[in-house]
Formats: C-alpha cells, structure tokens, sequence
C-alpha cells in the first residue's frame, strides 16, 4: 500500500514537471547574426 501511494507521487510529480515545460517552451524568432566581415577587414 505504501509503495503504490509513493509510486503514485512520484508519477504525478513527473507529468507536473513535464507539462510545466511544454508550457515554458515558446518559439525563438529568429534573427540573423552574420556581419559583413570584408568592410572590417579593410579598415585595420
């Protein structure tokens, strides 16, 4: 009886944190990073 109540905690605790993360995913926009590089390389 003891093991299935602390089984049964523990799957709870699981399906929580999982749902708690699905919730705090969201999307990244996206951005480019790339610089131009040629006009950098001339002024040194």
């Amino acid at each position: 009886m003891r093991g299935m109540i602390l089984l049964f905690v523990i799957l709870l605790l699981l399906i929580g944190g999982l749902v708690l993360l699905s919730r705090s995913t969201g999307e990244v926009p996206v951005k480019t990073i790339e610089t131009n590089v040629t006009g950098n390389a001339a002024a040194n």
